[in-house]
C-alpha cells in the first residue's frame, strides 16, 4: 500500500500547470468580455461608421481611390508591433538571450493580457510569463523600462503637439497653464532620472519592500546609453508608424486641416491615452474617441468621420493583435 509522501509529491506538481490553466482561462474570458462590450458601446455608431467606411471604399469617377491608404495602414501594423518587439528584445536581452520571434510572441501577449489587468500590469504579466527563462522574473525592470521609454517618448510628441495648437483649443486658461506645467514637469524627471538612473546600482536598500522593489529596478542603472538610446529610437519609430497610421485614416475624410496641425491634434490623442489611467468606464476605445473628439472640436468636424477613423485604428491595430495574442496565450506555456 502506498503511503502518503509517496503520493503528495505529483499533487503538488501538478497545481502549478493548474493555476496557470486556471489563470489563462480568466484572461481570455476578460479579453473577450473587453472586446464584447467595446462593441455594445459602439453599437450606437456603428452604422454610421459602416456607411462612412462603405462610402470610402466606393471607387468613383472622377475621385480617389481609398483603398491604397487603407491598404497601406494594415500593412503598417506588423510594423508597429515589429518595432516594439525590437525593443522590447534590446531591453530584455540585458537579462537573458531573447530572439525576435520570441520578443514578437511576448509583445502580443502583454498586449492581449493588458487589455485584461489594469494599467501596465497585464502588459508586464504577458510579457514575463511567456519567457522561456527561469531569470524571466529579473526582467521585470526591463518591461518597465520598455514601457516607460514608450510613456515618455508619446509625453515629448504630445507637449510639442500642446504647445502647437493649445491657443487653438477651446481650453481655460488656468487648465490650459496646468497642462503645460505638467507635461514640462514630466520631461525634467524623465531628463532627471535618465541621468541618475546608475545611482539604482549603488543603493541597497534595507527595508524587505524595497529590497523587492531595487531586485527588479536596478537593471535600469545598467543599460548604457547606446543601449538606451537604440531602444528609444524604436519606440520614436513605432510612435511616427502609429501617427501616419491615424493621419492616414483622417486623411481619407478630407477634414481640410491642415498637416501639421493634424499631427499636433493626433499627438494629444495620444497623449491623453497616456497620461489617463487605463482603469476607466470609457474603455480604451471610448478614451480615444472622447479626446479625439474633444481635441477636433475647435475645428467643427463632423464627429461620425472622427469616430470612424478611430475605429479604424482600433481595430487594425489593436482588436488585431490582440486576437493573435489570445491565440499565443494558449498555444504556448506560461512559467510563473
Amino acid at each position: 500500500m502506498l503511503q502518503d509522501n509517496e503520493l503528495s509529491p505529483p499533487k503538488e506538481k501538478s497545481i502549478r500547470p493548474s493555476l496557470i490553466a486556471i489563470g489563462k482561462l480568466a484572461v481570455t474570458i476578460l479579453i473577450l468580455s473587453y472586446i464584447y462590450r467595446t462593441f455594445q458601446n459602439e453599437q450606437k455608431g456603428i452604422s454610421d461608421v459602416g456607411a462612412v467606411f462603405l462610402d470610402l471604399l466606393t471607387v468613383r469617377q472622377p475621385g480617389p481611390n481609398h483603398l491604397p491608404i487603407l491598404l497601406l495602414i494594415i500593412i503598417l501594423v506588423p510594423v508597429n508591433w515589429a518595432l516594439e518587439s525590437l525593443k522590447w528584445q534590446k531591453l530584455a536581452q540585458k537579462v537573458m538571450p531573447l530572439n525576435f520571434w520570441d520578443a514578437f510572441r511576448g509583445t502580443l501577449t502583454g498586449l492581449a493580457v493588458g487589455v485584461a489587468v489594469p494599467a501596465q500590469l497585464g502588459d508586464t504579466i504577458g510579457r514575463i510569463a511567456s519567457l522561456k527563462s527561469d531569470r524571466r522574473l529579473e526582467a521585470i525592470g526591463a518591461a518597465l523600462i520598455s514601457n516607460g521609454i514608450q510613456f515618455y517618448v508619446s509625453v515629448v510628441a504630445g507637449a510639442i503637439g500642446w504647445f502647437h495648437v493649445k491657443y487653438k483649443l477651446d481650453i481655460p486658461a488656468l487648465t490650459s497653464q496646468l497642462i503645460s506645467a505638467l507635461l514640462i514637469s514630466i520631461i525634467v524627471i524623465g531628463l532627471v532620472g535618465i541621468f541618475f538612473r546608475k545611482a539604482l546600482i549603488d543603493w541597497h536598500p534595507r527595508k524587505m519592500i524595497f529590497i523587492k522593489a531595487h531586485s527588479y529596478l536596478h537593471i535600469a542603472g545598467s543599460y548604457t546609453p547606446s543601449e538606451l538610446g537604440f531602444s528609444t529610437l524604436f519606440g520614436a519609430l513605432r510612435y511616427l508608424v502609429f501617427l501616419c497610421q491615424f493621419a492616414m485614416a483622417l486623411s481619407l475624410f478630407d477634414l481640410g486641416v491642415s498637416l501639421l496641425d493634424l499631427i499636433s491634434c493626433i499627438s494629444l490623442i495620444f497623449l491623453a491615452k497616456t497620461l489617463i489611467p487605463a482603469i476607466n468606464v470609457l474603455g480604451d476605445l471610448g478614451l480615444r474617441e472622447f479626446t479625439a473628439l474633444l481635441v477636433f472640436a475647435s475645428y467643427a468636424l463632423p464627429a461620425e468621420k472622427i469616430i470612424a477613423a478611430t475605429f479604424l485604428i482600433w481595430v487594425v491595430n489593436v482588436l488585431g493583435p490582440i486576437v493573435i495574442g489570445i491565440f499565443l496565450i494558449w498555444k504556448y506555456k506560461w512559467r510563473l
